[in-house]
């Protein structure tokens, strides 16, 4: 076991509220904080709500207006991969497009590709495995590809 890894005590785990997350690495829930413990020298983030494992220092942040988590816990190399996936694979595709419904196609496609169901196709969700698979999947797509999938996919 990590020597930093903190183990929840019995009576904290009978206080974890229901919409707290566990982290997927220790298998303990994470507790909420605010962006002064994540990000001290960020002014715009300090009323944020966080989620932070305090085992292994994974995080997710939250829905707007709401301690809901975005996604799941994330550790540093989770979160650059779906950084990473985020911004030089996914956003390229639909960003460019003139249609509002090019975000949730192109989620739609990924979907497909990864055989996985179209609610649970999000990045925050993924695992760095599931980043890879869909690093590949959509490797040389356009939109253009996606719109052809669609119309084979409607048929």
């Amino acid at each position: 076991m990590n020597a930093r890894m903190t183990i929840p005590k019995a009576a904290s785990l009978a206080r974890v509220p229901d919409n707290a997350p566990w982290c997927e690495q220790c298998n303990f829930p994470c507790r909420l904080t605010d962006g002064t413990e994540i990000y001290p020298h960020r002014q715009d983030l300090r009323a944020k709500p966080i989620w932070l494992c305090d085992g292994c220092k994974a995080r997710v942040g939250c829905h707007p207006k709401s301690t809901d988590p975005l996604g799941t816990p994330a550790n540093f190399e989770l979160r650059a991969a779906r950084m990473k996936l985020h911004n030089l694979r996914l956003d390229p595709i639909w960003k460019n497009a003139k249609e509002k419904k090019a975000r949730g196609r192109v989620y739609r496609f990924l979907a497909a590709k990864m055989g996985i169901d179209s609610a649970d196709c999000h990045t925050g969700m993924f695992t760095l495995e599931q980043c890879r698979d869909a690093w590949r999947a959509l490797a040389n797509v356009s939109y253009a590809d996606v719109c052809e999938w669609i119309k084979k996919d409607a048929a």
